[in-house]
């Protein structure tokens, strides 16, 4: 008995710890839950990681803000590598749903996927990016979109 409960005790002193470290996403102000998360992962996987890779790291991982031989760029790595974080939420939703907004000679574009995929849908895709990036980088991102927000 005495085993069985330093067993539970253990196990709910992990469990506690792993939810205390799980960080907080939010997009547009809303929490966004482990189910949420879980379709965002999914959605990326499905739609995106053809070009930004499985783990975020961009078309060209070994060189990811380089332009390869033609003289462009690539899908952009969206986890610390990269320059994601460095755009508030809005911005990062438009990316999604209207395709990238550089110049075709000097980027791959990025298809718009807003006929694909609802809002409620890029949103989980954006929560998941930023389970990608370091505790800094989210506190970065989330200022940026609280200053849009306070204007």
């Amino acid at each position: 008995m005495r085993l069985l409960l330093k067993i539970a005790s253990l196990l709910l002193m992990t469990l506690t710890a792993a939810c205390a470290t799980a960080p907080q996403i939010e997009v547009r102000g809303v929490t966004i839950d482990e189910t949420q998360m879980a379709q965002g992962q999914q959605l990326f996987t499905q739609y995106c990681a053809a070009c930004h890779g499985v783990t975020g790291q961009g078309q060209f991982p070994d060189t990811p803000l380089e332009p390869d031989t033609t003289g462009r760029y690539g899908a952009p790595p969206h986890n610390d590598a990269g320059h994601t974080w460095h755009h508030d939420d809005e911005l990062l939703i438009r990316y999604v749903r209207e395709g990238g907004m550089g110049d075709p000679a000097s980027f791959y574009p990025m298809p718009p996927f807003g006929s694909q995929l609802s809002d409620d849908q890029i949103i989980t895709i954006i929560a998941y990016l930023k389970t990608l990036w370091s505790d800094e980088h989210r506190a970065y991102q989330q200022r940026e979109t609280d200053a849009l927000y306070s204007q």
